[in-house]
């Protein structure tokens, strides 16, 4: 082999190995911020099917139950799922997209969680479905994972990458999609132009930098939508969920102050109020547009034109 085949294919083998360790340390700290809480914990305010992403609205008047299946539903509508594709949900949760996509779509999906709690309970999930022909879920980062997919979905994880590892995050999802196929991903997001606003304390070691988010930064959705192009990724679809997701902490701190007296019995006190403080902080700075919460749709940069569907073909959808 002519030594500069050799070379390239060392720096090949580099770049691989890097992105591998990005991904591990995102998923680690997501796995790290689960940590040490039961699954029962997250079953007493989540919705029946334990969805820890922001919920989409209609009116703002359904319950959380119908507000998170119509998430998801909005979801798998945006990136066109067809019967038979292979969808990769990156940080699956306990499994709500994935068992969805696979019973109304016929979808065969991968979930992929770095939480063994999530697992047990999303595989038992997966069993009592009837799906598990159509749906594993691995305890495994992203960037392991093997082939390519046709539809990948990644909802809630974009902010614990933080800016500088955003466009190695994008380059590792685009490399696992196919060559016609679509992401969506949604994500927290600066207001303040540049980055984070030092007044929410994610920049200056403040209440939620220490306990919750130790090593993000958030980056602005000017920064965000650069590194995703710059990872290989043409945004096609933006929308702003600021209002859903004020109103999906609201409920959420609805249910977590409602089951005060058994929650306290799983963790403790200081855990208690962490969240508590989490919950009602976050819906603030949403309320304020401090932060706010954007769900962006792409495809593989240097697609072309022609192959794009159009809006009425109820491919990727671009409502409100």
């Amino acid at each position: 082999m002519p030594e500069k085949e050799k070379a390239q294919g060392k720096v090949k083998r580099g770049i691989g190995s890097f992105l591998k360790s990005v991904a591990a340390n995102v998923l680690s700290e997501r796995d790290t911020h689960l940590g040490g809480v039961p699954n029962e914990y997250y079953a007493m305010w989540l919705d029946p099917r334990m969805v820890y992403s922001c919920a989409w609205f209609e009116s703002g008047e359904e319950d959380l139950a119908t507000a998170q299946l119509r998430k998801i539903d909005h979801v798998l509508a945006k990136i066109g799922l067809q019967p038979g594709d292979r969808l990769l949900d990156v940080d699956c949760g306990w499994g709500a997209l994935v068992i969805r996509a696979a019973e109304k779509f016929g979808a065969r999906c991968v979930g992929l969680t770095m939480s063994k709690n999530q697992l047990e309970w999303a595989n038992e999930c997966v069993t009592a479905a009837g799906l598990a022909d159509r749906v594993e879920i691995r305890l495994q980062t992203y960037a392991d994972v093997e082939g390519r997919f046709d539809r990948i979905t990644s909802l809630g994880l974009f902010e614990c990458d933080g800016r500088n590892d955003l466009q190695d995050y994008a380059t590792v999802l685009q490399q696992h999609l196919a060559a016609d196929g679509v992401l969506v991903t949604h994500g927290i997001v600066s207001t303040a132009p540049g980055g984070i606003d030092s007044r929410f304390g994610l920049d200056n070691g403040g209440y939620l930098a220490r306990y919750l988010f130790p090593d993000d930064d958030l980056p602005d959705l000017g920064y965000a939508l650069t590194a995703m192009r710059e990872g290989g990724i043409e945004v096609s679809n933006i929308q702003n969920l600021r209002r859903h997701c004020v109103r999906t902490l609201h409920l959420w701190e609805a249910n977590f102050r409602t089951k005060e007296l058994a929650l306290r019995k799983l963790v403790n006190d200081r855990k208690y109020q962490t969240w508590c403080k989490y919950l009602r902080d976050w819906a603030t700075a949403f309320e304020r547009d401090e932060v706010s919460i954007y769900e962006i749709v792409g495809r593989k940069v240097g697609t072309r034109a022609s192959t794009l569907p159009w809006p009425g073909a109820g491919s990727v959808l671009s409502q409100e």
